[in-house]
């Protein structure tokens, strides 16, 4: 007999569940009322269809939903939540492999979601697994501050960062911020799993609203609307973020002018270029058309993203650099945590017989001249 496991940390709530339930005999019901309690059954025996509360103790519904996408990715899981269910623009009905259920309901609302995961399976539906946008809503709610790492079998690997339940940034391969995190959230199969919010993710490169994002909108007695000076701290921003840009590039290319004869003058001196956080090139010097610093630009900040990343999980000091060697050349990137230049980064290019040490030592001494520049 096929077997559903409901995790819930009311203990009353859960055998009321249970009574209801068996008495269909249609399936053998499981409970729990821990996170870590619903794992030792999960690692013990084959679930059909799993159920849990968002808020449950000692593990909360988010991470046993990312343990379910690690473990058994094909899972029919129903969430259950107090704050509203999420209704999905690309969605005609609920026939996906996370439903959500909305607190209270009727055990018979229950019962026929259960029924509808375990058709799932048998029509092999199931296969396709969770999908990032229907993980997004949930976020929301728990208003959680992590980093989320989405692993897909055909996409790849990337990371989603979070400041209290609002999508911050996110990163890759290639692409960073909003670009990235469009991305990830169509992905389905998905494995995910958190961890803390690295110190240096302060920055909000993600304006679109982690619902819009997910597709989705709630579904509640009250729709709260955007109020006008809300609308309007939104365009501010953007402006700001604008004549930002503006001034940052007229900064770059005053002060690498007035360099360049002395980078010039480097052995085997390829190129320079300024960019700021998002990857966006400022200005650059490049000795050769075939030079892509645009894409190279966008491929280094995705690298020092994972860089910086890694090295604050490995508890070392913050990283403020990257060098890599190729046949055809060394290319350097280096940041600066002078406050006022923080948002700046420097890429220099040498060809392989080149002084790239010497390359390194001027990129660094930019960032007091891009600082004075400033004041």
């Amino acid at each position: 007999m096929d077997k559903v496991l409901i995790v819930d940390g009311n203990a009353e709530l859960l055998g009321t569940l249970k009574e209801g339930l068996d008495k269909m005999h249609q399936f053998e019901t499981l409970t729990a009322t821990d996170g870590e309690q619903a794992v030792q059954i999960l690692s013990s025996q084959s679930v059909s269809v799993f159920v849990t509360d968002i808020n449950t103790p000692r593990m909360d519904g988010l991470e046993l939903l990312a343990f379910i996408s690690q473990h058994h990715a094909s899972t029919p899981c129903i969430v259950m939540t107090a704050y509203g269910k999420p209704w999905f623009r690309k969605r005609m009905d609920q026939q996906e492999v996370l439903y959500h259920l909305e607190k209270p309901f009727e055990i018979g609302a229950l019962a026929s979601a259960i029924f509808v995961g375990l058709n799932l399976r048998d029509e092999g539906i199931h296969y396709k697994g969770i999908k990032t946008s229907s993980i997004l809503p949930l976020i929301e709610i728990e208003q959680k501050t992590c980093r989320m790492e989405v692993s897909s079998n055909t996409r790849g690997k990337g990371f989603l960062y979070f400041d209290e339940g609002v999508l911050i940034d996110a990163h890759f391969k290639g692409f960073n911020g909003e670009k990235a995190a469009r991305e990830m959230a169509d992905w389905d199969r998905v494995a995910f799993k958190f961890s803390e919010l690295p110190r240096r993710r302060t920055r909000t490169r993600v304006k679109t609203e982690l619902m819009e994002m997910a597709g989705a909108t709630w579904m509640r007695d009250e729709t709260v609307d955007l109020r006008h000076e809300e609308i309007h701290a939104i365009q501010d921003s953007a402006l700001s973020d604008d004549s930002r840009l503006v001034a940052d590039r007229e900064v770059a290319e005053s002060v690498l002018q007035r360099q360049l004869p002395e980078l010039r003058a480097i052995k085997g001196y390829l190129g320079v270029g300024v960019l700021n956080r998002d990857g966006d090139v400022l200005f650059a010097d490049l000795q050769h058309d075939a030079l892509d610093l645009d894409r190279l630009a966008i491929g280094l900040s995705s690298i020092f993203s994972v860089t910086e990343d890694t090295a604050d999980q490995m508890g070392f000091s913050d990283c403020c650099g990257l060098t890599f060697h190729t046949r055809e050349g060394t290319v350097l990137l280096a940041t600066s945590h002078l406050p006022a230049v923080e948002h700046f980064r420097v890429i220099g290019i040498t060809a392989p017989d080149g002084n790239w040490f010497y390359m390194k030592v001027q990129l660094e001494n930019l960032f007091p001249k891009l600082a004075a520049a400033l004041d």
